[in-house]
């Protein structure tokens, strides 16, 4: 079994989360070396060719990884002075506003504090990103998750070899897009972007949450 390396222990939650990262594509690789299913030259090539890839992308964007390995994103934070239905009620704006989400389409219980709720994102590298978000709300504490990732693909109809392949859509988790580094160079970069888009968008949406809640008063305290 893969080392996976601990990044991260929110204690407020208890909830322990782990990290897809740069090391865990590389250890992937030697794997394949060990069990002997690829030669040492072709190692070093691929490994030599990988490490330029991530030097010229920047960085690798980690992904958290819950304890079964499935991808789980955790933000926590805390809203001093602030009663749990006053920010339960702050949270269902937001979701309003944001994502013209109404009751009919989320479960949410006031009195254990959840909001649940499926939606999707259009990604800059033209996928859509589908996802659960499940919220927790407890006084002056919001705990926000987002698990169940996945992608959906659109390809337009197309002539192949004289053959006249129609549209479709490909559907994947988030979890078949790694470890990259086995898969064909030429695709690695499209990877990465994704990783890095999905991490962008879920960043974006909790702070953007967290500062409606912030700036209510002062936005609305007229």
């Amino acid at each position: 079994m893969r080392k996976i390396i601990l990044i991260n222990v929110i204690l407020l939650f208890g909830t322990v989360i782990y990290s897809q990262t740069d090391s865990l594509e590389k250890a992937a690789l030697f794997d394949k070396l060990k069990a002997k299913e690829i030669r040492q030259d072709v190692f070093a090539e691929t490994l030599s060719k990988w490490k330029q890839t991530i030097l010229e992308f920047g960085r690798y964007p980690d992904i958290p990884l819950d304890q079964n390995k499935q991808a789980h994103y955790n933000f926590s934070y805390e809203f001093p002075g602030k009663l749990k239905d006053n920010l339960f009620a702050r949270t269902l704006e937001w979701l309003a506003i944001n994502y013209g989400l109404v009751p009919a389409y989320i479960y949410s219980n006031a009195g254990d504090g959840k909001i649940i709720f499926r939606n999707s994102i259009e990604l800059v590298t033209g996928n859509t990103c589908t996802y659960t978000s499940i919220i927790t709300i407890r006084d002056e504490k919001i705990l926000m998750e987002f698990i169940n990732i996945g992608y959906q693909t659109f390809y337009e109809g197309e002539y192949s070899n004289n053959n006249w392949v129609p549209e479709r859509t490909i559907e994947f988790k988030i979890t078949q897009v790694f470890p990259i580094i086995l898969k064909k160079s030429t695709g690695w970069d499209s990877n990465l972007n994704l990783l890095k888009a999905t991490n962008w968008v879920f960043n974006t949406e909790q702070e953007n949450l967290r500062d409606y809640i912030s700036t209510y008063d002062n936005t609305y305290g007229f």
